[in-house]
C-alpha cells in the first residue's frame, strides 16, 4: 500500500504509526483513515 504524505490522511497515518499516541487520538486517526480508504480506494 502506498504511503500518503501530508494532509489530514497523512497526519492520521503518522498518529497511528507513533507508539506514544493517545488512545483517543489513535481511534480518531483510525476513523479518518478508514473513511479515506472507503471513499478514495
Amino acid at each position: 500500500m502506498a504511503v500518503h504524505h501530508g494532509g489530514k490522511v497523512g497526519s492520521a497515518a503518522k498518529t497511528l504509526a507513533k507508539k506514544d499516541s493517545s488512545k483517543s487520538a489513535k481511534s480518531r486517526a483510525g476513523k479518518t483513515l478508514a473513511n479515506h480508504k472507503a471513499k478514495s480506494h
